[in-house]
């Protein structure tokens, strides 16, 4: 909760020569579509965040196809490709545990092996984080050509399909074993039997007969994920009410209005409520040499603000909900600035960006995605 006697809209603002507040924390006192209101979140009070990186505990990787108890899939057990790569899990060091559950979800035909960097942050920050394999085969922009326009949900039908495993649209077919419910479902489960004293518990209701998403306990979820699984986090937080929100370069889906041509942000992001309104939301992308200072209409309709700041520059605690980074990348062929936001052996160690980082620590952007992730715990929970 907010500490009495300082202002609300206190900040410590970080920059190239002021590089933090205190020594140990930041110091704080499907129906038509119909256009919702967007609702910006709330400025947080400060809170105490964590300084530095502590390492957490690393699990052995988890087959997926081996928990899933007869569910449809499209794998086979062993295999190290999307979508039947094992799923990563990390558990913070006990001084700084705290209790929502963090789930990060992969780009399109990435595994969790290609996020240990953000899943070390995460975990630092003081999560239980895992990074989640699931059908990633498969890229929205993909499965929607030919199906722009607004009026057909596409990117919301598809995104859909990949989070619940149900038949929503012929654009694409992911099993029911390998859709974002069922893989967290029944890792949570099995995590569960492995560490009856680590507090999965409190992230599932177990099911009795088919698992819905009300066998996840989203209300202690903060969800994330970069690009694809940016935007699959996005869509769960307008279907049910998350923790927080923590997306990397991802989330910015359009429809074209057939009236006159132009992009419009994505039905599934505008239609009906939001009941992650008001939760903590951060966003973080690359600037892809757009010197953008205003968000799009899909971020600022997934509440994000109007506002871009650019954080290389200027960083802000508490942290701003939308933020930017010019940072270059390492040369290696499977690098891109895009990349540059959550691939390990892309991220860099500063701002000219040619050499990768090979610790969580060393990451250009370690400090402002702590903060971020910090803030994704709102105050009442996170003091």
């Amino acid at each position: 909760m907010q500490k009495s006697g300082i202002p609300a809209i206190a900040c410590c603002l970080v920059g190239a020569l002021t590089i933090g507040c205190a020594a140990d924390v930041d110091v704080r006192p499907e129906a038509q579509p119909v256009a919702a209101p967007i609702a910006i979140g709330p400025v947080p009070g400060l809170q105490s965040c964590p300084s530095g990186y502590l390492a957490p505990a690393v699990w052995p990787p988890i087959d997926p196809v081996a928990l899933l108890a007869g569910a449809a899939s499209a794998c086979a057990v062993g295999s190290n490709a999307s979508p039947c790569a094992p799923h990563h899990v990390y558990t913070p060091s006990p001084v700084r545990m705290r209790e929502p559950l963090f789930v990060f979800l992969p780009g399109t035909n990435m595994e969790p092996d290609k996020h240990d960097l953000v899943l070390s942050t995460a975990a630092s920050t003081g999560y239980r984080a895992i990074g989640l394999s699931y059908d990633n085969t498969v890229s929205v922009e993909a499965a929607c050509t030919g199906r722009e326009a607004c009026g057909l949900d596409c990117a919301g039908l598809v995104r859909g399909e990949a989070v619940r495993g149900v038949n929503l649209t012929t654009a694409v077919s992911v099993a029911r074993g390998d859709s974002v419910l069922i893989r967290l479902y029944r890792l949570l489960e099995q995590l569960d039997v492995i560490d009856p004293a680590g507090g999965w518990s409190s992230y599932f209701v177990p099911a009795v007969g088919a698992i819905t998403p009300d066998n996840i306990v989203w209300a202690n979820v903060i969800i994330g994920g970069f690009s694809q699984g940016a935007g699959h986090a996005a869509w769960i937080s307008r279907q049910r009410q998350v923790h927080g929100l923590f997306i990397l370069d991802g989330a910015d889906d359009t429809c074209v209005d057939p009236a006159t041509g132009g992009e419009l942000a994505a039905e599934w992001l505008t239609t009906g409520l939001d009941p992650s309104a008001g939760r903590p939301k951060y966003a973080y992308r690359h600037d892809h040499g757009t010197g953008d200072t205003t968000n799009t209409a899909s971020w600022q309709a997934l509440g994000l603000g109007t506002s871009l700041m650019n954080a290389d520059v200027l960083d802000r605690v508490p942290p701003p909900h939308a933020s930017v980074t010019e940072q270059g990348h390492p040369p290696a062929a499977i690098c891109s600035d895009h990349m540059s936001m959550a691939r390990d052996g892309c991220m860099p160690t500063d701002l000219g960006g040619l050499t990768a980082a090979t610790a969580a620590a060393d990451v250009m952007l370690f400090d402002p995605y702590v903060r971020r992730l910090c803030y994704a715990c709102d105050a009442t929970t996170c003091p």
